[in-house]
């Protein structure tokens, strides 16, 4: 039989861990992290042949996929004027 004490006293939040060594995982993680986004993947998009062209193609029209807007692209412009159209 358990008591209310024995049940609060698995609930409790483990301790924490020593600041030296969350830091020590903090900064691994972080470095895991930019090393795999800026050294991993543009690896990938260099070495797989559509990723390639797919790169290619929007550095050469100036298109950041990274955007959410895109009102300075030649290419959405153009595309916003034919739908315009379209629809009148």
């Amino acid at each position: 039989m358990t008591t209310a004490s024995s049940r609060l006293n698995r609930c409790e939040a483990p301790a924490q861990q020593p600041l030296p060594k969350r830091l020590m995982q903090f900064f691994l993680a972080f470095g895991i992290t930019i090393t795999f986004i800026y050294g991993v993947l543009p690896a990938i998009t260099a070495s797989v042949p559509i990723l390639s062209r797919m790169h290619n193609s929007l550095s050469q029209n100036g298109i950041d996929p990274s955007r959410y807007y895109y009102t300075d692209v030649e290419q959405v412009a153009e595309g916003e004027h034919y739908i315009e159209n379209a629809l009148k």
